[in-house]
């Protein structure tokens, strides 16, 4: 049963459906959401007057809410008359939020490609409206061992490639897409598994596992903003391709550890040219895959370069690029910086947000990816000790763990898989839940040691 509520009556628990202003103006680019926490009310009120609530996907369900709110029941003639269609989606919830979802995704791909085109030459290209939802997933502990032979073969191959870019031979694309192609294959069974990967990588080999890790995150961003196979395609090329200009740069200027000179932060700059150079000596590059190279390190204020695109000028996979260059970038580790935690990462895209990334979009990065990414160490309520090894994508404080220490912090002798979006209990009765997330190594754990072989 869905009410307007005004925003001061809203509490924790309940589930709003629709706000009373566009979703894309507000934080807020799920549609349809349950209220978790305080600064959820609290950005509600600041940028809403009124929400709509469905009580039956709140929690407690309608009984719950019948006494603080006016819900009353349908009359006897609206129970002749036919019903409309949002009365129909409400018994069937996960329907209601594939259309609001699907909906959501559209207005996104509009807002681009209302802007978007390639020159001022060239009409608009219209925006791709098919949307796949990828609901059915492998397992990741079924999907894991597939995506690591996955993982080491694409190493393999920008090892070998970038040997072949560094003696001016040209390159082939065929290789590139069987590699890719099983990328896309991985990360449409499962995203978690590579991703997972991505955090277990040695720490010592960054100019080839930036790559594959970019890849990695374009197509599950990809995937989460319901793009079909042929795209994600693109995506995935683009992502081994990013940065392969900076193999023809001076290692010196690659292995500086303290601040660009104005010079040298030129001369980096021509790493955009150098990978189109080695884009244009490849046949049948896709023209969306020169377009993210080319443009993957404008920015949202104009301030990027090497053309000084703004906001949507920039293009829907440009803009996804850029945001995907700079996390990867930002949990790796450099010669100039350490590798940051997974959230700290994302702190810093929104704070960046509006100025340097797409708003809408960093939203939408950080609901693929969540709060607690996978491969991070948790500890529950129990006292137990988790490692995350799957999101849940409307709940994002309720992800997938495998659980390695008991509650004195002793081993399991067998891990077990626990998720928290089935509101398991303790012994005690009281719910399982989040207590903190642990530094890397916390307890002496590596969790190489659970994934890897």
């Amino acid at each position: 049963m869905e009410t307007r509520v005004h925003v001061l009556d809203l509490q924790i628990g309940l589930y709003v459906t629709e706000l009373d202003r566009p979703w894309l103006d507000t934080p807020f680019l799920l549609q349809g959401f349950l209220i978790e926490q305080h600064q959820q009310l609290e950005q509600l009120r600041e940028y809403c007057e009124y929400v709509t609530v469905d009580f039956s996907r709140s929690n407690g369900g309608i009984n719950r809410w019948a006494g603080l709110f006016d819900i009353k029941p349908k009359s006897d003639k609206a129970a002749f008359s036919a019903p409309p269609i949002s009365a129909l989606l409400q018994h069937n919830p996960q329907e209601q939020e594939r259309r609001e979802r699907i909906s959501l995704l559209l207005e996104l791909r509009r807002l681009f490609a209302g802007l978007f085109q390639r020159d001022t030459a060239t009409p608009r290209r219209s925006f791709n409206t098919q949307v796949i939802l990828y609901d059915r997933e492998e397992q990741v502990e079924v999907e894991l061992p597939k995506a690591q032979a996955v993982h080491k073969s694409s190493q393999t191959f920008m090892r070998s490639f970038m040997e072949s870019v560094r003696k001016e031979l040209h390159p082939k694309i065929e290789e590139a897409n069987a590699v890719v192609n099983d990328l896309v294959d991985s990360i449409v069974r499962n995203p978690n598994a590579l991703l997972l990967l991505t955090q277990l990588k040695d720490r010592d080999q960054y100019t080839y596992s930036h790559s594959i890790d970019t890849a990695v995150y374009l197509l599950a961003f990809g995937r989460h903003l319901g793009y079909p196979v042929e795209e994600l395609r693109k995506l995935g090329l683009a992502g081994l391709m990013l940065d392969i200009g900076k193999i023809r740069l001076p290692e010196d200027l690659l292995n500086r550890t303290g601040r660009y000179t104005p010079g040298e932060f030129m001369l980096m700059k021509t790493h955009v040219q150098h990978s189109l150079d080695i884009l244009g000596q490849m046949d049948n590059v896709p023209l969306d895959v020169v377009d993210m190279v080319a443009r993957h390190h404008e920015r949202y204020d104009g301030s990027g370069y090497p053309q000084g695109l703004k906001a949507e000028e920039i293009g829907m996979f440009g803009s996804m690029a850029g945001i995907v260059d700079c996390f990867t970038a930002l949990t790796s580790e450099r010669t100039y910086s350490d590798a940051k935690p997974a959230h700290e990462a994302l702190q810093l895209l929104y704070k960046w947000s509006e100025k340097y990334f797409h708003p809408a979009l960093v939203e939408q990065f950080a609901q693929c990816i969540g709060i607690f990414h996978v491969g991070t160490l948790v500890e529950l309520s129990t006292g137990e000790v988790g490692i995350v090894i799957g999101q849940n994508r409307v709940r994002r404080l309720k992800p997938k763990l495998m659980v390695i220490l008991a509650p004195d912090k002793t081993s399991y002798a067998k891990p077990h898989t626990l998720d928290l979006i089935t509101n398991p209990t303790a012994p005690n009765g009281l719910p399982i839940s989040l207590r903190r997330e642990l530094s890397r190594g916390a307890y002496n754990i590596d969790p190489r040691e659970y994934f890897l072989e």
